[in-house]
């Protein structure tokens, strides 16, 4: 992965293997968008709606932790609100992170409910 110093949120190439898994849950992605969850830098596939970019950064780092069967993943039941910021400097609005697609800049002030960060070591 290539990151560019003088913009933090510009997307980034990645030319990394795919796992069938990774194929399933993400598709073959090719561009990685920086965001920001609860205060720290993440780096996730474009075109993934803020829950699957979650569960990436909790396969894939082990960042955050989230009940995945509590979610209903199609906008039925409101069950994974979150407060986002679509860039750094728009303010925080409630959302469903099942429905909100992660964009270079996006800010994931807090993760849907039961979800926590995980320190990464």
């Amino acid at each position: 992965m290539r990151l560019v110093a003088d913009d933090p949120f510009h997307p980034v190439p990645y030319d990394g293997p795919h796992t069938e898994d990774d194929l399933e849950l993400f598709g073959p992605y090719r561009v990685l968008y920086p965001i920001v969850v609860e205060g720290r830098r993440c780096y996730v596939p474009a075109d993934l709606s803020i829950l699957r970019a979650c569960q990436y950064l909790e396969i894939k780092e082990r960042s955050v932790r989230l009940p995945w069967g509590k979610y209903c993943w199609n906008n039925t039941t409101g069950c994974c609100e979150s407060l986002v910021r679509l860039t750094a400097d728009a303010e925080p609005t409630v959302m469903r992170a099942c429905q909100t697609r992660v964009r270079p800049g996006l800010v994931l002030e807090k993760l849907p409910k039961g979800g926590r960060t995980c320190k990464v070591t």
